[in-house]
């Protein structure tokens, strides 16, 4: 199965890879040696709504004159929408923030396409492939309808 038909890293070798990966990223990213990482990974944090306990995890995102994004097909834009706790680290500073998922799906494609062509980075790490030079508009339809979620990044001030 590709990470088209199942988004989520979960399962996959990259996601296997990150298990061993992200306490390291996550590491880098909460100190003064957080560039050059910071280029492309933010940081994101809040506390468990049940536990209290707080969580981490760090992201591949995209900030451009249209705005800050991050896609995935985890589960962690569930935990952080509406959470008055999350906020990221981003490029070292720490940032009150609200996530905001791109719901229109004609809006999320062609997002999604913008970003998958501008990013090569992006587009390989969502298992997209490639037609024509840019993505393959299939791939990216049914990775959305598979639960691939485009998330926009909003942002207190810095502290």
């Amino acid at each position: 199965m590709s990470r088209v038909d199942k988004p989520a890293l979960k399962g996959s070798w990259i996601g296997k890879a990150l298990v061993v990966l992200n306490p390291i990223v996550k590491f880098l990213l909460a100190t003064p040696l957080h560039w050059p990482w910071s280029r492309w990974f933010l940081l994101l944090a809040w506390e468990g709504a049940r536990s209290g306990q707080p969580r981490s995890t760090p992201v591949s995102y995209v900030r451009d004159a249209t705005g800050t994004f991050v896609t995935t097909g985890d589960k962690w834009p569930a935990f952080v929408i509406d959470n008055p706790t999350f906020r990221v680290r981003l490029r070292g500073k720490w940032r009150p923030a609200t996530a905001v998922i791109v719901t229109d799906q004609e809006e999320s494609r062609r997002e999604h396409e913008r970003i998958f062509s501008e990013h090569g980075w992006f587009r390989w790490l969502a298992g997209i492939p490639k037609r024509d030079g840019k993505p393959d508009d299939a791939a990216v339809a049914k990775a959305i309808a598979s639960g691939r979620k485009l998330v926009r990044l909003e942002f207190g001030a810095e502290s």
